[in-house]
């Protein structure tokens, strides 16, 4: 693994997953979502690969129940929300 520059067809394609609006897609949150996506998609090092791969355990008080989430899969639900989140901010 190394780390090489993203390139700027893997932000346009990300964004296109995200259905970002053309108009909207210089926008600085959006583009940290994005390159925050292509980060999830191609770790640098080992260890940033290793945190991904990692599972996040959560415990439910109210269902009493422990249950387990991927840490990549937990980063990318957040990550949507905040392009979401955004989208509807500057829309």
């Amino acid at each position: 693994m190394n780390a090489i520059p993203i390139p700027a067809e893997t932000i346009t394609a990300i964004l296109d997953q995200l259905a970002v609006p053309t108009e909207l897609r210089t926008d600085p949150e959006l583009q940290a979502v994005a390159y925050g996506f292509a980060f999830l998609n191609s770790p640098a090092t080992l260890p940033e690969a290793r945190f991904y791969d990692a599972s996040t355990v959560f415990y439910d008080e109210e269902a009493e129940s422990r249950y387990e989430l991927n840490t990549r899969d937990l980063m990318a639900e957040q990550l949507a929300y905040r392009a979401s989140l955004r989208i509807t901010e500057l829309g």
